[in-house]
Order: structure tokens, then sequence, then C-alpha cells
């Protein structure tokens, strides 16, 4: 259970965002909380502002977490020397938004009467949203006319096919070693089917099948099982059949001295390095750099593997990515069936022997 917590998780937010859509005629939209992380799927219609306001918690965090970041990219040892790269990796950072998480925890508060809290939180939301009342009033109306602009406009088609491409892909870039078990690709593809579907309830198994087109189609079996455990299909680990060679070369960030121990390491993540500190500024006063996100790096792979196969299947002679020439009018024909696919005929006289214009090149 452990283990398939992110891909419950994922379960568990679309078939709420099924159910509450369903039972009031809604639809969801995606929104970009944090620019280069992935977009949460929000009820489309209520305003930004409102969704803030519901968000003081992840606002407490966010403080939090920036105050900790400063001190990570700024502790120093005991001879003066910084203890860390001066960057932020995705890891470091998960690590530091658990602290922050559970240092901005507030108390549990005692329970009260729905109707009670249903006052409050109107009359608590009008003024700190800044959202007008009318729209807080008529909020149910605003959205489930946003749902039939977004139900007329966008409609629920899920490409197997494509989710694959994108689920791999993305499952490939965002683990370490671009090594991945099935239960990341079901994390994965149920945020497309999300995106796709608006609300909507979906196909049962539609996720697995999904899943199932990725691992057949775009991943490879690298498991070295050792025990019994590790012969069952959710223990298998995967990897990508394509080389993703069109991405842009990621360096490693600077080394501050010239031989760093293994405590003193903080969690590796490739990308661009930080940029460096301006002269006149003290370590306390410099931006904390942050590397690319990983979710922009797999969107990238995903757009790049997708034109790969494209090409790849408009010219089948080529490899990925690569244009085959096409055949001129007095190439080869032997040449040219192979390239669409299906051996050349070859036209026999007689008792069975070869014409004699077999071999000549064919206009």
């Amino acid at each position: 259970m452990h283990e398939n917590t992110v891909a419950a998780s994922a379960l568990y937010n679309e078939l709420v965002a099924a159910e509450v859509c369903e039972a009031l005629g809604l639809a969801t939209e995606p929104r970009t909380v944090t620019p280069g992380r992935r977009p949460v799927m929000e009820v489309a219609g209520v305003p930004h502002e409102l969704i803030r306001w519901t968000a003081r918690r992840s606002a407490q965090i966010a403080a939090c977490l920036e105050d900790l970041e400063h001190e990570y990219v700024t502790a120093v040892d005991d001879d003066g020397e910084l203890k860390f790269l001066p960057v932020v990796s995705e890891r470091a950072r998960a690590k530091l938004n658990q602290m922050a998480a559970r240092k901005t925890r507030p108390p549990k508060q005692t329970a009260r009467p729905l109707a009670q809290l249903r006052a409050w939180w109107k009359a608590s939301a009008i003024l700190p949203s800044g959202v007008a009342v009318d729209i807080i009033d008529s909020l149910l109306e605003y959205a489930r006319a946003a749902a039939a602009a977004i139900r007329a406009r966008v409609a629920a088609v899920v490409d197997i096919a494509l989710a694959a491409v994108d689920v791999a892909a993305t499952v490939f870039v965002m683990n370490e070693g671009g090594r991945f078990h099935r239960r990341h690709l079901l994390d994965e593809a149920r945020r497309p089917l999300a995106l796709v579907l608006r609300g909507r309830r979906r196909a049962p198994g539609l996720d697995e099948k999904i899943v199932a087109a990725a691992i057949s189609t775009h991943c490879l079996d690298i498991s070295e099982p050792k025990t019994v455990r590790g012969l069952e299909a959710d223990y298998r680990l995967y990897t990508a059949r394509w080389d993703l060679s069109d991405l842009p070369a990621r360096r490693r960030p600077p080394t501050l001295t010239p031989a760093i121990g293994p405590d003193r390491q903080p969690p590796a993540d490739p990308g661009e390095p930080a940029a460096p500190r301006p002269p006149d500024q003290d370590p306390g006063e410099w931006e904390v750099p942050h590397l690319p996100p990983q979710y922009e790096r797999a969107v990238l792979a995903g757009a790049v593997l997708r034109e790969q196969l494209w090409h790849h299947h408009r010219h089948p002679r080529a490899g990925p990515g690569v244009r085959r020439r096409r055949a001129s009018a007095g190439g080869d024909a032997r040449a040219t069936a192979r390239g669409r696919g299906r051996r050349p005929r070859v036209r026999r006289s007689g008792a069975g022997g070869r014409r004699p214009d077999a071999g000549r090149r064919s206009t």
C-alpha cells in the first residue's frame, strides 16, 4: 500500500472530481499553480482568487519553504565553508517541503456544526479573496456555465496510443536513472485521463489499457528478479526502448571544492548550473537557485518522442527522427518494395523460368 500511495492518490482525486461534477453538472479545467510544475485539475468557473483563499495552508508552507531553502544554500560548517552546493535540487526541495509542512501544521480544532462552518466560510471568503459578493452567491451558476462551454468545446476522446507515449516519456524522465515500475506508469496514466475527460466518468480499465500499451510498445523489461516477489508483474523493472538523444544536453551543477565527501553532497539532480553570485552581495542576500523542474523536461521528452515516432511512421525505412529519401522514378523496384514493407514480385514465364527483364529498372 505504501508503494502505491501516489497511484491511489491520483485515483482518489479522479473519482472525487468525477462524482462532484456528475452530481452538480460541473467540469474541471487544468490550472498551473507553480510555473514548471504539473497543472492541477480544478472546478471550472471558480475564480482563482477564491481558490487561493482556500489554499492558506499552502501559502504558509510556501513561505516557510522559502526560508528553509535560504538556510540550505547558506549553511556553513565549522570551517566556515558552505555545506552543500548552491543549488536546491528537486530531491532536496521535496525534503525541505516536508519539513515546512511539519513546522507549519496547526493544532487540531474542535468539531463545529456544518451550518456554522458554511456561514463562516462565506463571510471569511468575501473580504480576503477580493471576489465580488454576487459571484460568491451565484458560484454554482457560474461554474455550470463554464462547464457547458467546456463540454461544447472539448471532446472526451482518449487516444490510448498517444497517452502511452506521453506516459512512458514522462515516467522515464522523472524517475532516477530512467528506471521505473508499473505503478509509476499507472500513476501517470491517470493524469492525462483527468485532463481529457474534464470531470466525466471514464470507462473502467482505461488506465490499465494505457499502461499495457506503454509497456508493450515503449518499455523494455530489465528486471533481474532474485526473489519470488520479484517475478510478479508489479515488481518488474522497466526502462524506455528509445534514446532521447534530441533532448538538449543537461550539465551538472559545478562543484565548490575539488573533493566533496558523500556526507556533504546534496541530492543529485542534473540541470543547468546556478548563476554566479554578484560580488556585491552576501551569501544570505542572493536568490536561491533552483534547477529546471523535471516536469518541464518530461513534457519536452514527450514532444520529441511524438515527433520521432511520427517521422518513423511516415518514413518507415529510417530510424526515428530521420527522414527517408524518396525513391526516384528510376529507382530499384526491389528497394522501393522493401521500403513499402512488402516483398517484390518476380514474374516467371514458361516452366518456372525468370523473365529476361526481371532485374531491369522500372519506371
